[in-house]
């Protein structure tokens, strides 16, 4: 259920039969659209559950994660930014109720200059902001699912680099690691337990595991590319670079899933951490095709989603909708070349809506606003030896699109 949009959109958030300690006020406090909502309870019972005003029966699940014997609540659904909301503390004494905003979301990307990559942001109703600068020498980057901190990595003087993290609008910055001689990147944090998620290259190629509350660091057996954390922080997938087939490991007990995939067809986890699109190559007849396949976790079970028997059509960067069945990827029709367009599909290839329709540019990296409201991709100019990715953004309600940046790349949705 897509809770309803208006001046206040008043959410009760029912922790039943808790216990809470030392509550702090968080009345007028912003967070993003996916939480954390609270960090202050403890010992708790019963049903959690969200639940609209006038709506009891209409219940959304909230998700507890264990934090220093203190729990943080998240809901499993976003929050509409923008909006203010109610939070209900109800336990053994009197309900406590705050307001929190809930922030709005804003664009992070890379733009490329003379002097170097800088990142920048765009948020609605401001014009862009850059956070860092061309001396910087940014190389890599990643935002928390939580909106609260962006990492990146940056050139050091012993040849390698080291990765920093700052708040969005550029300000506390700090060192969290130095990767001496070696490269670091693929950045991947888990808000639950503050752990980050990395890939150092070396002699001995490794993923990092780093800690962030005590500076422990230590490694997980495996390595490759295109990393990505579940949202609920235990599973890291990843593409072998010499197999291109696709490693699950369970962060927890180290367990591994290898499937057959190949290299640039990852795809992207399901909200609630029980799934992952990822791509496949096939062949019929001698000829290579792409389709997509859904893997359930923790079981493994794989099943065909977008594919089609015909050859005609290539499936790559598969995304959830919040449709279920429906499904977005970035399309190659053979017959017109190059060219990839974004499209929302049903199962098989059934097309239900072409986003883009123009064969001159390459559509890729889209990437979805927490409400599924707005959809923010790259796009590649084919015709232009000189030509330059942009950032575009499709606003789905009005299908509508709108040019946010030049000669930029890899844009995120900051929650």
């Amino acid at each position: 259920m897509k809770p309803r949009s208006g001046v206040f959109a008043f959410l009760l958030i029912f922790l039943t039969s808790c216990t809470f300690v030392n509550h702090l006020s968080f009345d007028g406090m912003e967070i993003g659209a996916w939480g954390p909502i609270d960090n202050n309870i403890s010992n708790p019972e019963g049903q959690i559950f969200l639940s609209q005003a006038g709506s009891p029966e209409e219940k959304i699940k909230v998700d507890l994660i264990k934090q220093n014997n203190k729990y943080q609540a998240y809901p499993v659904e976003p929050l509409i930014a923008g909006e203010i909301y109610q939070l209900v503390l109800e336990g053994k004494s009197k309900p406590v109720v705050d307001n929190i905003h809930i922030r709005k979301s804003c664009i992070v990307y890379l733009v490329q200059s003379e002097e170097g990559l800088t990142l920048w942001k765009k948020c609605p109703d401001a014009n862009p902001f850059q956070i860092t600068k061309p001396d910087e020498a940014i190389e890599d980057f990643s935002v928390s699912r939580s909106g609260e901190l962006i990492f990146y990595t940056k050139s050091n003087d012993q040849g390698g680099n080291e990765i920093w993290q700052m708040k969005p609008d550029g300000s506390n910055r700090k060192i969290v690691f130095n990767c001496g001689e070696t490269d670091c990147s693929d950045l991947e944090l888990d808000s639950f337990t503050r752990k980050l998620v990395f890939r150092q290259q070396s002699l001995t190629p490794q993923i990092g595991l780093l800690d962030l509350q005590t500076g422990n660091l230590s490694y997980l057996d495996g390595y490759g590319s295109e990393f990505s954390l579940s949202p609920d922080g235990r599973f890291l997938s990843l593409l072998d670079d010499e197999s291109g087939k696709l490693t699950i490991i369970n962060i927890v007990n180290k367990n591994q899933i290898i499937v057959q995939s190949g290299n640039g067809l990852a795809g992207e986890w399901a909200r609630d951490s029980l799934s992952i699109l990822f791509g496949e190559m096939e062949f019929w007849g001698g000829i290579p095709g792409v389709k997509v396949n859904e893997m359930e976790i923790p079981s493994g079970e794989i099943k065909p989603i977008l594919f089609d028997p015909n050859q005609e059509l290539e499936f790559y960067q598969p995304r959830y909708t919040k449709d279920e069945g429906v499904y977005l990827a970035s399309v190659r029709l053979r017959s017109t070349g190059a060219s990839r367009q974004l499209w929302l599909l049903g199962v098989g290839a059934e097309g239900i809506k072409q986003i883009t329709t123009d064969p001159l540019f390459h559509y890729s990296l889209p990437s979805w606003s927490p409400d599924y409201s707005e959809l923010v991709f790259q796009r590649f100019p084919l015709n232009k030896s000189d030509g330059q990715p942009q950032i575009v953004v499709w606003n789905q309600n009005s299908d509508s699109f709108r040019v946010i940046a030049e000669n930029a790349s890899r844009p995120v949705w900051l929650p």
